[in-house]
């Protein structure tokens, strides 16, 4: 038989138990679990993982640096880079995240061609070691090479410390980069234009294609001498001094938009060859600064 004392002694430990347990559930919910969401992102379930972080219970959490760090990370994986961005710009400045944080969403905007906001963002930064200094200037210096600007491409290369090896080979091959940028001539696509109006074929000779030039030329003078052929033996108005009149008309205008077209192709190429060069490179440190 249970004493009273021992029915009041049993409800109370109840009582305590189911309490000391409902603090817990609310302050850690299943929402926010972040042992959990964590797995989740070493796992590649990004979607999963943000679905979570995208919850109330996130949105509440007492971790919200950890929580947009994760989220900006996420973002990136997935390549959503703008929304990476803003994810890693709500880390706080004392947080111990916040470096590697606006790093990344100073580079992600560099992938999106934002140039601007890449280097406001760099310049912003609040960097205590010194190497964080050094990797600054590094960055800001792929953006001046990004924009074209090889005068504040240097000057940010000598505020580099040369033997610091995360950006040791990186600033080389900035560099190299930097010598090509120099010593490529640009082609106009006008002028290339200009010169298949005078001698069809001449503008994809300008624009470098040699095999391009001679085919058109041959096929646009061949087209030409048939219609002149024509016409002195049988007339302007004979269908066949038509038909290759024609043929030779498209011809000639096709020479002339081809090799402005080459030219474009050609300098779009360079510029997509050195973007993809120096995200590459200002890629490398920060790897290697924050994932070590």
């Amino acid at each position: 038989m249970v004493t009273e004392l021992t029915r009041k002694i049993l409800i109370a430990s109840i009582f305590f138990i189911s309490a000391s347990f409902l603090r817990t559930f609310s302050q850690n919910t299943p929402g926010c679990d972040m042992r959990f969401i964590n797995h989740l992102f070493r796992t590649g379930y990004l979607e999963e993982a943000l679905f979570l972080l995208d919850s109330k219970d996130c949105s509440s959490f007492q971790m919200n640096d950890s929580v947009n760090y994760l989220r900006g990370r996420s973002y990136l994986l997935l390549n959503r880079l703008e929304s990476s961005s803003e994810s890693f710009l709500k880390v706080a400045p004392t947080s111990s995240l916040y470096p590697e944080s606006y790093f990344y969403a100073a580079y992600n905007y560099a992938q999106t061609d934002n140039l601007i906001k890449a280097e406001g963002i760099l310049e912003k930064i609040e960097v205590e070691p010194q190497n964080h200094l050094w990797l600054k200037n590094y960055e800001i210096a792929g953006i001046k090479l990004l924009q074209g600007d090889l005068i504040s491409f240097n000057e940010r290369l000598d505020k580099i410390e040369n033997d610091l090896p995360e950006t040791d080979a990186s600033t080389i091959n900035l560099m190299n980069i930097s010598a090509e940028i120099n010593s490529h001539k640009s082609k106009s696509p006008v002028l290339a234009g200009l010169l298949s109006v005078i001698i069809p074929g001449s503008g994809k000779f300008y624009a470098g294609r040699k095999g391009e030039a001679i085919s058109t030329f041959l096929s646009t003078a061949g087209t030409g001498l048939v219609t002149w052929e024509n016409y002195r033996k049988n007339g302007l108005n004979d269908y066949r001094t038509i038909a290759f009149g024609a043929i030779f008309a498209l011809s000639y205008l096709a020479n002339i938009y081809g090799s402005a077209f080459s030219v474009t192709v050609l300098e779009n190429d360079f510029k997509e060859h050195v973007k993809t060069e120096v995200l590459f490179n200002m890629h490398i440190p920060l790897n290697s600064f924050f994932n070590k």
